[in-house]
C-alpha cells in the first residue's frame, strides 16, 4: 500500500496568516550546574559557549566522536543561579542526561540533572504572533535568537526568538501549569491550537530539520544545515576534528535539500539521480499549498536546485527536482 499522509491539519492556515501554538511534544531541559560548568559544554558541544548571555540563547550540537549529531540544544543561563540550561530535542532530556554523566571526569566540579519533568515548551508561529502573546500579558518580545523572563500571573516563563535554520516561532518555556495558562490566553486572543501533522507540513516547508528525520545520529550538523551552529575556531570538543576537516577541506560530500515531487512519497525511500543511488528521503508531506514534498540528504553534487531526481515508491519511482529553500508558489 502507497504511503498516505496524515490530512489532519488543525490550525496549518492560522500559523500562515494569524497566530497558531503548538505544544512541543516530550519537551527536554537540562541543568548544567557547578564551577566547571562553562569548560565540560564546551568540551562536548559545536558552538562556543562563552558566547552565552543572559539574554541571548546559543544554539549548538552534542556531537559523537564520528561527528554525527547526538541531541540539538538551545542553550540558557539559567535564571538567578549559577548554571546552565540546555533545551534538547524532543524526547531527548533523559538520555542526554545519561549520555553526559558517563562524561563527566572525576576532577570536574559539574552536575547534569533531567530538569524536563518539570518544564513545558510552547511554540508560537505565525505573523500575528508577537500580538498574541502581547496580548496575553507577555510585555516585550525577544527578537531572533533572544531570551527575555516575563511574568503570567506572578509566575516566571521565558520566551526565546525564533532560531534561524531551526525554529520558525517563538518557544516558550516554564512550568507546566504556567504553559497551559498561556495556551488559554493565546487561544482567547485568537491563535489557534496546531496539531503534530500541521506542524510536520510547516516545518517541510521552511526545510527545518527534525527530530525523527535529520537531527539524527545518520548525519553530521553541516550535512543537516546547522552551519551556524558550529564555531570553526573554539578549540577542541568530541568531533571537532571531523567537522573541522569537513569545513577547511570542503568535505562535506551531503546535504539537506527540499524536493518538489509529482507524488507522496515515504520517509526513508531512496532518491536516485540518472538511475544511481544519490541518498534518501528524512521527511516526507502533502502541503495544502505546494503539494507533494520532502526533505532528503542528497550526495553532492546532486544537491543544487534544479536537479531532477527519482524517489522509489511501491516499485516504481516517483519524479522529483531538487528546489531551494523555503518552498515557494
Amino acid at each position: 500500500m502507497a504511503w498516505q499522509p496524515d490530512i489532519s491539519l488543525s490550525g496549518y492556515d492560522a500559523a500562515l496568516t494569524g497566530a497558531a501554538f503548538y505544544h512541543v511534544p516530550a519537551p527536554g531541559l537540562l541543568r548544567i550546574a557547578g564551577k566547571d560548568r562553562l569548560d565540560f559544554v564546551q568540551r562536548q558541544t559545536t558552538n562556543d559557549a562563552r558566547a552565552l548571555t543572559t539574554d541571548r540563547a546559543l544554539l549548538t550540537v552534542l556531537t559523537a566522536p564520528t561527528a554525527r549529531i547526538l541531541d540539538v540544544w538551545r542553550l540558557l543561563v539559567a535564571p538567578g543561579e549559577e548554571a546552565l540550561e540546555a533545551i534538547t530535542l524532543p524526547g531527548r532530556g533523559a538520555l542526554t542526561a545519561q549520555y553526559l554523566a558517563r562524561r563527566i571526569f572525576f576532577m570536574d566540579k559539574v552536575t547534569v540533572a533531567d530538569a524536563s519533568a518539570d518544564h513545558a515548551q510552547l511554540e508560537v508561529l505565525g505573523p500575528a504572533a508577537g500580538d498574541c502573546l502581547a496580548g496575553a500579558g507577555i510585555e516585550a518580545l525577544p527578537g531572533p535568537g533572544g531570551v527575555v523572563t516575563a511574568r503570567l500571573d506572578g509566575a516566571a516563563l521565558r520566551l526565546l526568538g525564533p532560531e534561524e535554520a531551526f525554529a520558525s516561532g517563538y518557544l516558550a518555556l516554564g512550568a507546566p501549569e504556567v504553559i497551559a495558562a498561556l495556551a488559554g490566553r493565546l487561544a482567547t486572543w485568537g491563535a489557534h491550537l496546531l496539531d503534530s501533522a500541521a506542524y510536520d507540513i510547516l516545518r517541510v516547508e521552511a526545510g527545518l530539520p527534525g527530530s525523527a528525520g535529520e537531527l539524527t545520529d545518520a548525519y553530521t550538523p553541516l550535512e543537516a544545515n546547522l552551519d551556524r551552529a558550529i564555531h570553526s575556531a573554539k578549540g577542541c570538543y568530541t568531533g571537532q576534528e571531523i567537522i573541522a576537516r569537513q569545513i577547511t577541506y570542503d568535505k562535506i560530500t551531503r546535504r539537506l535539500v527540499a524536493l518538489r515531487l509529482a507524488k507522496p512519497v515515504a520517509p526513508g525511500a531512496a532518491v536516485t539521480v540518472e538511475g544511481r543511488g544519490a541518498g534518501e528521503v528524512t521527511s516526507a508531506a502533502v502541503s495544502p499549498r505546494f503539494g507533494p514534498l520532502a526533505l532528503a540528504v542528497i550526495k553532492r553534487p546532486h544537491f543544487a536546485p534544479g536537479t531532477a531526481i527519482s524517489v522509489a515508491v511501491d516499485g516504481g519511482s516517483v519524479a522529483g527536482t531538487v528546489v531551494a529553500l523555503p518552498f515557494a508558489g
